[in-house]
């Protein structure tokens, strides 16, 4: 994800908290899409000043997150630390994780769970099918929130004040001729979501394939992540997948929030 400012903190922040603040923007730009950056397209990307991201560049080399080499910086093998805590003891990843092997194991197509991070979707849970060439997502990739049917599950679940927020932080970036890319297009395909109660992606995100995806809720009724299914778009694509596949992701999302909820 492009974070296009520096992170917002409160008035008076002390230094010790902006720089980490600082720190964790600069490991976040990092991504499949850019691996390896140089100092100035970092900056760039985090929203910071070039002085401010070298500061912080080299701390994270010293630390041993980030590693230098040929002008570019990359993560180490050393970051993954920071996200092990949560993928290994969450309630929620570990619930997501089982409910979306029964999910490919019924479907046999590629399942994922995500929540929401600003204007994007993260993925904390995902699998492959064994010989299919088409893969699906892996756990913490990113994607926009706007082009993808996890994405318009968990924003039509959001609050007004919050739905704005996260739109303020979407792109809306034309991925393909399918993309929505507009916020009165985008506000228009989320009304339906909340009447419907799933979302479907139409080669929005990648041309060819089709997502559907349905919203898990905590007992209070809050959409706390949501799950879907990854398909080929073709003429009878659409109805199988409102007619077969809704029912059992239904019930996916409902062991999810059964196996994340405190006892």
């Amino acid at each position: 994800m492009i974070i296009t400012s520096e992170p917002v903190l409160r008035p008076g922040a002390e230094p010790s908290v902006r720089t980490l603040a600082r720190g964790l923007s600069v490991l976040s730009v990092f991504d499949d899409g850019a691996p390896s950056m140089r100092a100035a397209d970092v900056a760039a990307r985090a929203g910071l000043n070039r002085a401010a991201t070298a500061r912080v560049l080299r701390t994270l080399v010293h630390l041993g997150y980030v590693r230098y080499h040929g002008e570019k910086f990359a993560l180490t093998h050393q970051a993954l630390e920071l996200g092990h805590g949560y993928l290994s003891g969450s309630p929620l990843v570990l619930a997501s994780r089982q409910s979306v092997e029964w999910l490919t194991d019924e479907f046999d197509e590629p399942c994922t769970v995500g929540v929401l991070a600003g204007g994007d979707v993260i993925c904390i849970a995902a699998t492959r099918v064994p010989g299919m060439i088409r893969a699906g997502l892996t756990v913490g990739v990113r994607i926009p929130a706007h082009a993808s049917s996890m994405g318009k599950v968990l924003m039509a679940g959001l609050s007004e004040s919050d739905f704005r927020s996260a739109m303020d932080a979407s792109q809306f970036s034309r991925l393909t001729e399918q993309t929505i890319d507009s916020t009165e297009r985008f506000r228009l395909e989320i009304e339906q979501v909340r009447r419907q109660g799933y979302a479907v992606n139409d080669s929005e995100l990648q041309s060819g394939h089709r997502t559907v995806s349905v919203p898990v809720k905590d007992r209070a009724g809050a959409v706390v992540a949501a799950v879907g299914v990854n398909m080929l778009a073709s003429p009878d694509t659409l109805h199988t997948a409102t007619e077969a596949h809704l029912p059992l992701l239904r019930r996916a999302a409902e062991r999810i929030a059964e196996g994340c909820a405190p006892e």
